[in-house]
């Protein structure tokens, strides 16, 4: 049976924890593969428990950055724990 794939928070954290910076939708979305859609709906997650924060960038296009809080370091250290132990990193 295939391994189910952790869901996008903890996969989000993990990923910004390791950019350690800013970083626009586009790229999250090349380098981990994540659906625009788990992104977006797991950005609206983390916002709300304070763990990510947003900028945007007038454009065209319009440009969404992303990035972790101090809050959200700490969460992100347990999210990358937890996927580890999960075997998924």
């Amino acid at each position: 049976m295939p391994k189910r794939k952790l869901n996008g928070p903890l996969r989000l954290l993990a990923y910004l924890l390791e950019i350690r910076g800013e970083v626009p939708i586009m790229k999250i979305h090349y380098d981990t593969g994540l659906h625009y859609r788990t992104i977006y709906t797991a950005i609206e997650v983390l916002k709300k428990a304070g763990f990510i924060k947003e900028r945007y960038e007038l454009g065209p296009p319009l440009r969404r950055y992303v990035s972790l809080t101090s809050k959200g370091i700490a969460a992100a250290k347990h999210a990358r724990e937890i996927l580890k132990l999960a075997g998924e990193m």
